[in-house]
């Protein structure tokens, strides 16, 4: 009845609203409006239902009450308590209780504004989008039902079964369940955090790229480059341009141009002006690095069961060098005891010997056979000389008539405690205080099976920069369970005037500071002064073992076939060599300079004044001096630190010429 009424009013469908069915209407008011129960109001193909409405027909507008209900062609429903609708321009304005279901997203909010001709929904005051397990919060929202793209602003929150996404803009399409973000961005995961300005996050797969201001935390460790990508369900990451990895439990810092992360054993590989830097103390407990630079680098966790020491990698500290000292102390004393011994001998008479029993025939068949000398290695035997008998008695049963006057006990065991050596011995004994046992320092300090620990690996052209220690080599490795950096492939070490180099080069440090090193076969030392190029001293053996104290290189063992060269001074001036060969040579400085170069056993030596040097004994075999390949600088090792260090030249703008302006001469 009512759309026949106004069937003329209403003929324009898409410009005016259709009332196309209604329960009752309640006729005119004064304001020309018309009271409807029940209506369905039709316009531009969408239809808008609700308990009750007021509808003006001259202005083409109405305000709807109760279970309002909006559909339109593409399946979009809108649900709300109040509605206003503005046919001319296409704006429902809907409240409390705003519901927007679009597909497998809904729309929930107290106040919506949604143009039915765009199908664009904006709320100002808070709402919340549901897409099957991602729920997206925030207190400024747009919603484009065509595109179903969702735009946020101010506090908004993402929250997937995975992540917790929180940031100042962004972009949600319901479909793609992608999340796009335009401003500061935090997400977070079970253990780990992302951080970005620009990028985008797929909440189907965990696959996030960021553009701008890109960061990656997990515990103390992250991970930050100009190009970011993270694949959250793989524990995989990749960096590029200007990457930054820090693992701040271990104080390193990796650097480089492109970089790959796996979570899983917390891994980084660093390509393209790669660098790391771990960080160290210097004597004044300052901050002094070493920088570490190779094509490539890699880092990762491992069980501390996987990189063991192996036997021939002993690292010794300062008590372990001064156990060693005391052992060869120990050593020296027992040759004097020997010597003793064997001088004892042969000033007693000669042995008188007795035919055996059949008992101690018997014994003696099933004892081993007694050494031939006192100076057999397996079996020591003890010479006791005992005063009330006058006699000599050895294991072997034999006895020897000695004068009463020496009145000595001596016992000979290899590798045991010396008892009642010599007087000489005793003395030099009391000394040095008592050998301890020597022991690996690497395979006592292991931890358990289930501790894990960071190494490094520098592949190719490997170097490393520090203000009193420089290194090159073609690869080196460095583990925190020990602490020790080695250098394989013609390793070469620069620090305070000498140049060291051997097949291998093992740096240890203790409490953030150089410990002590190791150089293994082929081990070579060359020293100069500073600008003196023609006197060189050398040292060279199988075994270097080198000890810092704080931090700076302080004495070093030479061990096995030890050759030395040194150049003697006298008020400045060169006055002789001393050229020497044994069996262990110790090398002091001091004050960043070799002081001294001293033969602990067997030596054997020349020494030539300066003008009587023969041109054959200058130098050492395998004598090799390069200082041109030590590194000066971190910048010199690290090309990008070089650019950046480089001040920019402004390009000089030509001004233009001024123009000259003739001066008109006046007439006289």
């Amino acid at each position: 009845m009512i759309s026949a009424l106004y069937s003329s009013a209403l003929a324009q469908t898409g410009q005016k609203v259709e009332l196309i069915s209604s329960q009752l209407s309640k006729g005119f008011t004064a304001q020309g409006l018309i009271r409807i129960i029940k209506p369905v109001f039709s316009h531009d193909g969408s239809t808008l239902a609700a308990d009750s409405a007021n509808f003006d027909q001259k202005r083409n507008v109405f305000d709807a009450f109760g279970n309002i209900v909006i559909t339109q062609p593409n399946g979009t429903t809108v649900y709300s308590d109040l509605l206003n609708y503005n046919g001319n321009t296409k704006l429902a304005v809907l409240t409390r209780n705003v519901r927007l279901v679009d597909g497998d997203a809904t729309l929930t909010t107290g106040l919506l504004t949604y143009n039915m001709g765009t199908k664009i929904g904006t709320y100002l005051g808070g709402g919340k989008i549901v897409n099957g397990a991602n729920v997206l919060t925030s207190k400024r929202g747009y919603y484009f039902a065509n595109s179903r793209d969702a735009y946020f602003r101010n506090d908004v929150v993402l929250t997937t079964p995975d992540a917790l996404i929180k940031s100042d803009t962004l972009r949600y399409n319901t479909t793609s369940k992608i999340a796009y973000f335009y401003g500061p961005t935090n997400i977070y995961g079970k253990d780990d955090t992302l951080y970005t300005e620009n990028g985008q996050y797929n909440t189907v797969n965990d696959q996030a790229r960021f553009g701008k201001k890109n960061l990656y935390t997990q515990g103390k460790k992250s991970l930050k480059g100009d190009s970011l990508f993270y694949d959250r369900r793989q524990g995989f990451g990749r960096a590029i341009g200007n990457i930054t990895f820090v693992d701040a439990a271990e104080n390193i810092t990796f650097k480089g141009d492109i970089g790959l992360y796996r979570k899983e054993d917390e891994s980084i590989l660093a390509t393209k002006n790669a660098y790391v830097i771990i960080t160290t103390e210097s004597d004044s407990a300052k901050v002094d690095s070493i920088y570490m630079t190779a094509d490539t680098l890699f880092s990762k966790v491992v069980p501390d069961r996987l990189i063991k020491p192996s036997g021939k990698e002993k690292l010794k500290s300062d008590k372990d060098i001064k156990a060693e000292e005391a052992i060869a102390a120990k050593k020296e004393s027992e040759a004097v005891i020997k010597e003793d011994t064997q001088a004892a001998v042969k000033e007693a008479p000669a042995l008188k010997t007795t035919k055996p029993g059949r008992k101690e025939r018997k014994a003696a068949k099933n004892k081993p056979p007694a050494p031939d000398s006192l100076e057999s290695a397996k079996f020591n035997p003890e010479v006791i000389i005992q005063p009330d008998s006058g006699a000599v008695k050895r294991t072997d049963s034999v006895a020897v008539k000695k004068p009463v006057t020496d009145t000595v006990e001596v016992k000979l065991v290899t590798d045991s405690v010396v008892k009642k050596p010599s007087k000489k011995a005793a003395r030099k004994a009391a000394l040095e205080g008592p050998a301890p046992k020597e022991v690996n320092p690497l395979k006592a300090s292991l931890p358990a099976d289930t501790a894990r620990t960071r190494i490094v690996m520098a592949y190719h052209q490997a170097k490393i920069f520090k203000s009193d220690l420089q290194a090159r080599a073609d690869s080196m490795f460095f583990s925190y369970g020990d602490s020790t950096v080695r250098c394989y492939v013609k390793p070469m070490i620069w620090t305070q005037g000498s140049q060291l180099s051997g097949d291998t080069v093992y740096l240890q440090l203790k409490n953030k500071k150089l410990d002590n090193m190791l150089l293994q076969h082929n081990s070579f030392i060359v020293n100069t002064d500073e600008g003196d190029s023609t006197h060189f001293n050398q040292v060279k053996g199988k075994v270097i073992t080198g000890v810092f104290a704080d931090g700076k290189l302080d004495r070093m063992f030479v061990d096995g076939n030890a050759e030395s060269i040194y150049y003697v001074k006298e008020d400045s001036v060169y006055s002789g060599m001393n050229r020497m060969l044994s069996s262990r040579i110790k090398v002091v400085f001091k004050e960043n300079k070799l002081k001294d170069i001293i033969s602990i056993l067997k030596p054997e030596g020349n020494y030539y004044p300066i003008e009587e040097i023969p041109k054959d004994e200058e130098i050492l075999k395998g004598f090799i001096w390069k200082p041109k390949d030590r590194p000066r600088s971190k910048e010199e090792i690290i090309p990008s630190l070089a650019a950046k260090k480089q001040p920019v030249r402004k390009t000089p703008v030509k001004k233009p010429a001024a123009k000259v302006v003739p001066v008109a001469k006046r007439s006289t």
